[in-house]
Order: structure tokens, then C-alpha cells, then sequence
């Protein structure tokens, strides 16, 4: 299997670690994908994970991965609703709501205020993907 649309711009070992990590923990792997892209970090930053110790790819793709399932739960809790809108795919509502926990506005590591664009850039990608 492979991406299409944005995430298929990942190179192919990226593709492939999302792929197996997304069916591994049960989340949606153009949503984990769409948060690489967003998040575009450096090496040990590539999904924008601080909180924790993760200095590998791997490690970095497991916690958003785990966090995306988490944020689905929560959400749940909240709103009492499914995160998943009438098409099937995770509600731009669940997108703002994971943004406001992954990547809030006004966040003391975000100086520059790029945090505001983060719940628009990653629905865009994660609608505008696909898996073939």
C-alpha cells in the first residue's frame, strides 16, 4: 500500500512506518500522515511530539498515532459524539479539538503563532489523501 494526494510526497519509509503504525494502534493512517506533513519537524520532531522522550521517527509516529486514538476518546467524552462525520472521515470538529490539545494556539513553544494555520492544514491533507 501506498498514499496518495499530499502524503504521498512522504518519502516511502515514512509512508511505510505510518502505514504499519496506523493499523497497529487503529487510527486513521492519512490523519497520522496529515500530522507529519503539518508538523514537518526535524529529526526526533517529525510529528511535532515534545512532551515525551521520542528521539526516533518511530517513537515519534507511536505517540501521535496513540494520541490521535486517545484525542478520539476524549472527544467522545466531551461531546458525546462519534469523532467521525457523515462521510466517514474524523469531523473537522475532532481536528479542532485534537489541535486545541496537539498544537494549541497561543502555546508557549510557538512563538510565532504557526500553531493558528494547524487544524486547517491538517484537514486538508487528511481529506486531499488517500490509500491505493
Amino acid at each position: 500500500m501506498k498514499f496518495t494526494g499530499e502524503a504521498s510526497t512522504l518519502p516511502e519509509h515514512e509512508q511505510q512506518a505510518i502505514l504499519q503504525m496506523a493499523a497497529e494502534v487503529g487510527v486513521p493512517a492519512t490523519f497520522l500522515a496529515a500530522i507529519r506533513i503539518a508538523e514537518n519537524g526535524r529529526a526526533g520532531r517529525e510529528f511535532g511530539v515534545l512532551s515525551e522522550a521520542a528521539d526516533t521517527y518511530d517513537a515519534q509516529c507511536r505517540i501521535a498515532a496513540l494520541s490521535i486514538r486517545n484525542n478520539q476518546w476524549r472527544h467522545v467524552l466531551r461531546f458525546r459524539e462519534w469523532p467521525v462525520d457523515a462521510t466517514g472521515f474524523l469531523s473537522e470538529g475532532f481536528v479542532k479539538f485534537m489541535q486545541s490539545r496537539w498544537a494549541p494556539i497561543g502555546a508557549d513553544n510557538d512563538p510565532n503563532g504557526l500553531n493558528a494555520n494547524w487544524s486547517r492544514n491538517v484537514f486538508r491533507v487528511y481529506r486531499n489523501s488517500g490509500i491505493i
